[in-house]
């Protein structure tokens, strides 16, 4: 005899069809959200260097004042590495990657889908974390630099 019993069934209302399948829609577009998260994240990082080595390159020779503070110079470096970082943790999120699934068992497909899935949103979410401290970084600097 077994241990539970079913006490009753109804069928799917329309609104919870409609929940469900918004979810089942959420899934399969949560690789290509995380993707173009990732690319806009590229974008702001390289155009924050650009202009980093372009006030760099231009910069009066002797440089300007504030770029003789020891602590704007490290924050300055901090920040390089970091948006750099975050560049790289960014691109292992668009990279593509080879990924083995046996089409024959959907439970290997769907712990593949999971396991992509779970890599792109931490890759993202270490690259968000990294790109924000690069800029609070970068913040710090220009607020020494306007200060000083």
């Amino acid at each position: 005899m077994s241990k539970y019993r079913v006490v009753g069934v109804r069928p799917e209302t329309d609104k919870e069809q409609a929940e469900r399948e918004w979810f089942d829609k959420q899934v399969l577009e949560s690789p290509s959200n995380l993707e173009e998260a990732a690319r806009l994240l590229i974008g702001l990082i390289t155009g924050l260097i650009g202009v980093l080595f372009t006030v760099i390159a231009i910069a009066d020779n002797p440089p300007p004042a504030y770029l003789q503070i020891p602590l704007v110079r490290v924050l300055g470096a901090v920040a390089v590495v970091l948006l750099l970082l975050s560049l790289i943790a960014c691109l292992v999120v668009v990279i593509p990657t080879r990924w083995k699934a046996n089409a024959a068992e959907p439970a290997t497909e769907r712990a593949t889908f999971s396991t992509i899935l779970q890599r792109k949103a931490r890759a993202l979410f270490v690259g968000a974390i990294l790109f924000g401290a690069g800029v609070i970084a970068l913040g710090v600097v220009l607020m020494i630099a306007l200060f000083s």
